[in-house]
């Protein structure tokens, strides 16, 4: 083996040793978001959970709204790509919003934790300051995305947008499977997965109408 490849075998250790580290913090910081809020979790009980010192935390993440905002993109991420699956899949466009509803539901009922997250991030929303901005960026960002791939089950002409019911099918499914499963449990919302997909989706479809009547 010669120097330089000698040099980079404890590179690619370290490598992976902070990769660890940093996919540690993650985890336990989604848990403890879900379970104790976002608000209530402070930085030392992350390093606690995770048996790390809190100068580690720090060389990793500059302060606890930085963790938010990396698990939000992570979160946003995963969704839109399973969404995108979901409607690349879809046999016409008229089943398109479906398939985008059906996979939001399957990944809020697969991560109940980033439902929660979701929901109570978008109370920060509300506030000022740079690290709500930055949220807004990554929502932003994620709705944009979200009406490129249903925008042909929109259409062109009409007076709702295909952001419009972007914005309506990110609020329409978080927002009913967060109160269900808070007031009855992951499972019992598991068994009626069919139902709350056929609720939703035809709740999309008075959008849609209601808007081709008001042009």
């Amino acid at each position: 083996m010669n120097q330089a490849a000698q040099a980079e075998v404890p590179l690619s250790r370290v490598a992976r040793r902070k990769a660890k580290t940093n996919q540690r913090l993650l985890e336990v910081a989604r848990n403890l978001f879900s379970e104790k809020g976002i608000y209530w979790t402070k930085v030392e009980d992350i390093t606690d959970l995770a048996d790390l010192g809190k100068g580690t935390f720090y060389k990793y993440f500059d302060s606890k709204e930085t963790i938010i905002r990396v698990l939000l993109e992570e979160g946003l991420g995963e969704l839109l790509a399973k969404t995108e699956e979901a409607v690349r899949s879809a046999h016409s466009e008229s089943k398109i919003l479906r398939a985008a509803i059906a996979a939001r539901v399957d990944f809020y009922l697969t991560y109940p934790d980033y439902l929660l997250i979701f929901h109570q991030v978008r109370g920060l929303l509300q506030l000022e300051g740079d690290s709500a901005t930055d949220l807004r960026e990554v929502y932003d960002a994620h709705l944009r995305g979200l009406a490129q791939l249903i925008k042909p089950a929109v259409g062109f002409g009409k007076v709702v947008s295909a952001r419009d019911v972007a914005t309506a099918i990110a609020a329409y499914v978080s927002g009913l499977l967060t109160y269900h499963v808070l007031f009855e449990g992951q499972e019992a919302i598991r068994c009626r997965r069919d139902h709350f997909v056929r609720v939703l989706d035809r709740s999309l479809q008075v959008l849609l109408k209601t808007g081709e009547g008001s042009r």
